[in-house]
Parts: structure tokens; C-alpha cells; sequence
């Protein structure tokens, strides 16, 4: 999946664009530095929201946004790890260890079944792009409401899981894989 550049094409390069887009022309405010920053944080949060989503091929359109492949190189290892984690966690509960871990560690890239684990762990990143426009882009028009926004996605974030599970869940969990 990584062994070429990346590309985002129609709605998600848009939001790409808003995600890596200098916000304030005086303090040089981003949400992200680099597209490649992008790609690594969307699938995890796509993950913990529960949200996938299609490419965009429903125009014919010549915005795209790139990764080259040697910025994905440099992040090899997060975009491997995330990868791994994905594929170790979707359908957990409908598919069992053994499928999981091919998925994640032995399935190679001339395998007939890494195809289908690209498209998941690429929905996840699509969705998780399309949750971090909504939660970070929406109705902001200066600094002070994105920095509200990335405290409120923060603080939504820490509801969601900070707060519900115990450092005890998280020893019970290690111990039942």
C-alpha cells in the first residue's frame, strides 16, 4: 500500500487541504504540517470513531493531494504500526485471532488477500479524515475556534475512552490476547 506515493482524490484532498492549510497568515497556525501527517493520525481516529468511507470517485476531478513515497518512507514505521493495529482490531469479535494476525503480519504484498486489507485500513483512513473535518474544521473562521475545536475533539476523545476504561480494563485486555 505504501510502496508508491499516496494519493487523496475529490472530497478527501479537499479536506486534506483544509487539514494542512495555514489557518492564520500571523502565527502560521496548521492542524497538520504535512499531508504524511495526516495519513498517519486519520485511520487510527476513523478507527476509535467507528468510521469508514469510499474513495471519491464520483467525479472526475483534477484535485488531488500526494504523499510522495519518500515521506511515507521516513514514516514507515508509524504507518506500518497503524497498519498492523487496524487489521489486528477490525471485526474483532466476528473474526477470529489466527485470521487477525495474517492480516496484520503474515500476509505479504503478493498475497491475494492483502487487497482486501488495503481497502479496510483505507476506508479507515478516509473516514477518520472526514471525522477530523468535521470535528476540527466545522464553523471555525479564526484561531480562537479552531483552538476550541481541537479542545473540544480532545475532550470528547478523553469521554470516550480516557474516562471509561480503567488501567485494570486495559491489563485485562492484554492478558485475554
Amino acid at each position: 500500500m505504501f510502496e508508491n506515493d499516496y494519493v487523496f482524490k475529490g472530497k478527501h484532498a479537499n479536506m486534506v487541504t483544509r487539514l494542512t492549510s495555514e489557518i492564520d497568515s500571523e502565527t502560521k497556525f496548521k492542524l497538520f504540517d504535512r499531508n504524511v501527517d495526516v495519513l498517519i493520525i486519520a485511520p487510527i481516529v476513523g478507527f476509535l470513531y467507528g468510521r469508514t468511507a469510499r474513495r471519491d470517485e464520483s467525479v472526475q476531478t483534477d484535485n488531488v493531494k500526494k504523499i510522495n513515497y519518500q515521506q511515507m518512507s521516513n514514516e514507515s514505521d508509524n504507518l506500518k504500526f497503524n497498519y498492523q493495529l487496524i487489521m489486528l482490531l477490525h471485526d474483532k469479535d466476528k473474526i477470529a485471532i489466527e485470521q487477525r494476525l495474517n492480516r496484520a503480519f503474515r500476509y505479504t504484498k503478493d498475497s491475494p488477500e492483502i487487497e482486501e486489507c488495503y481497502k479496510i485500513y483505507e476506508q479507515y483512513i478516509l473516514g477518520g479524515i472526514e471525522v477530523l473535518d468535521e470535528k476540527l474544521l466545522v464553523d471555525a473562521t479564526n484561531v480562537d475556534d479552531y483552538i476550541n475545536n481541537i479542545y473540544n475533539f480532545i475532550n470528547d476523545y478523553n469521554d470516550r475512552y480516557n474516562k471509561t476504561i480503567s488501567e485494570e480494563d486495559i491489563l485485562k485486555l492484554c492478558m485475554n490476547n
